[in-house]
């Protein structure tokens, strides 16, 4: 069942600024989305798998007719990561009339602060990753397509305490909103289970050298890392982690499945397990997976199905609107979102309960070289 906000309360905690009135509408044949995630910068390794997600709905789509007859257009813009520039491309989101909806961004931190923007001008936000639980609280027009940290982190206590047995863990995390509020979560679950998070300590998003850290790991003997940050960073602890002589289990969070912190970590990505909620070799998304590869000559990741997913929803209550004989506001696209049917796609069924949903998730292990389901 959907629960629903009222839309004035949803939206009373922005302070006293004036809304825009829902007068935009979808122009002639056409729907319009905005798409921005890190293309370039720190994350562009996961932004590129969303941009690419992106065009091959968009050229799927319209190939096959549209949305019930109108041509998608999606205009792609990259925030390198940075929240000021997700503010600015929400900006021009909302300037420009055609614009319906809005796919992004890649970090919490970008898209909660782009959120502000869209939750103003009452147009619809869908996240492909955003999983901070403080995003969908912004106003009622944001959703997102992963579960909150808070129930993701019940599965990374469940990991490190039962599954490896560790009782003495440290928690390296990404110095972040999303990176914070994992290790917190994180943390409680963990001592919920009768462990012990001995060493919880921040990774700035330009640190290159973890070796004080590492000592400091060895100093407080832990028997267990869990790693809740992003794929560039993680891939240069393991390799000094493992320099060090430290050969305790390590597990990590969704960002770690990701080739490049498999090309990045080398042989010191061995054995590390990580969460995701897809899998290419998973028959039940075959058609996700080869239309994929057929365009792009390779695997899509879990980032890619996320961002794939978000504007297939959004696609979708554009859909159910245009069906209907209704016109495509924002206002209207936010509610034929939030009342669509669960929607069984690459990333698993999605039905939102204000804006979130609640998917299972997998455990891979990486072994020689590549990740494999972990049993």
């Amino acid at each position: 069942m959907i629960q629903r906000r009222s839309l004035m309360g949803g939206l009373a905690g922005l302070g006293a600024v004036a809304l825009m009135p829902d007068r935009v509408v979808a122009q002639g044949n056409t729907v319009k989305f905005g798409f921005f995630g890190p293309f370039t910068g720190n994350f562009a390794a996961n932004g590129q798998r969303f941009r690419e997600a992106g065009e091959l709905f968009l050229e799927q789509t319209n190939a096959a007719g549209g949305l019930a007859g109108r041509r998608l257009v999606v205009d792609f813009q990259d925030d390198r990561g940075d929240p000021l520039q997700s503010t600015n491309i929400a900006q021009r989101f909302v300037a420009d009339a055609e614009v319906v909806a809005a796919i992004g961004s890649f970090t919490s931190t970008s898209s909660m602060a782009a959120g502000q923007i869209f939750a103003q001008a009452r147009m619809p936000q869908v996240s492909p990753t955003s999983s901070h639980p403080d995003y969908t609280k912004i106003s009622p027009y944001q959703f997102r397509m992963p579960n909150t940290q808070d129930i993701v982190a019940e599965l990374n206590a469940e990991l490190m305490v039962n599954r490896l047995g560790t009782k003495r863990i440290a928690l390296p995390y990404f110095q972040d909103d999303w990176g914070i509020f994992v290790a917190q979560a994180t943390k409680a679950e963990i001592e919920k289970r009768g462990g012990e998070v001995i060493l919880s300590e921040a990774m700035t998003q330009q640190a290159r050298d973890f070796r004080a850290m590492i000592t400091k790991i060895r100093a407080a003997r832990a028997d267990g890392i869990f790693i809740a940050s992003h794929y560039a960073p993680s891939a240069i602890f393991m390799q000094q982690l493992r320099q060090a002589g430290i050969t305790v289990p390590v597990g990590g969070a969704d960002p770690l499945y990701n080739p490049e912190f498999l090309r990045l970590a080398g042989a010191a990505a061995e054995g590390v397990i990580c969460t995701t909620y897809f899998f290419p070799s998973d028959p039940s998304k075959a058609a996700f997976t080869e239309g994929y590869k057929a365009k792009y000559g390779r695997e899509p990741d879990q980032w890619a199905a996320f961002a794939y997913d978000a504007i297939a929803i959004a696609a979708e209550g554009a859909k159910a609107l245009i069906t209907a004989g209704r016109p495509v506001t924002r206002e209207a696209l936010r509610d034929a979102i939030d009342a669509l049917p669960p929607y069984d796609g690459a990333s698993g069924v999605t039905e939102f309960v204000n804006g979130s949903p609640r998917k299972p998730m997998t455990l891979l292990v990486i072994r020689n070289g590549r990740y494999e389901l972990y049993s």
